[in-house]
């Protein structure tokens, strides 16, 4: 039997804009390829955007494809909770959160993603590379800069 790791990975950034902007632009679990240029597209096969229990379907720009249920939803805290269904990712028992995170200082916001999941300890190093680096830090980062470039 193969041994298993649990890993938490996490990542933030902070963003130029007001929680409210921010928010409005991710809230909808569909709109992730509104802002995330690493999703080539993005449907509902079930449920509707902000509905727990929703299933989207992401076509990633390498040609890979996941499947997440979205299980929890805030708009007064300002966060989503999925899990990934199917996916490329050498990992099981996949479970992540992206919160916004108001900063009262300037008017910003804290984008703060985690997920928490299982894998060989192997790949382990890898696996938080590709999820914190190239998944939640890049998304985040590309939308900062999405944000930046709305009209007022």
């Amino acid at each position: 039997m193969t041994r298993s790791q649990r890993l938490n990975v996490k990542r933030s950034v902070i963003i130029d804009a007001p929680i409210e902007k921010v928010w409005a632009v991710i809230r909808q679990f569909d709109a992730v390829v509104d802002w995330n240029p690493g999703v080539r597209a993005s449907r509902l096969e079930s449920g509707a955007p902000t509905e727990v229990g929703s299933i989207r379907v992401l076509d990633i720009v390498d040609g890979t494809q996941f499947r997440e249920t979205l299980l929890a939803h805030s708009d007064l805290e300002h966060y989503y909770t999925y899990d990934i269904i199917e996916s490329a990712l050498s990992c099981q028992n996949y479970i992540a959160t992206h919160r916004l995170i108001e900063i009262t200082e300037g008017n910003k916001t804290l984008s703060y993603w985690e997920g928490d999941f299982d894998c060989d300890p192997a790949v382990a190093d890898e696996l938080n590379r590709i999820v914190g680096d190239m998944i939640y830090l890049d998304a985040q980062r590309a939308l900062n800069k999405y944000i930046q470039e709305l009209k007022p």
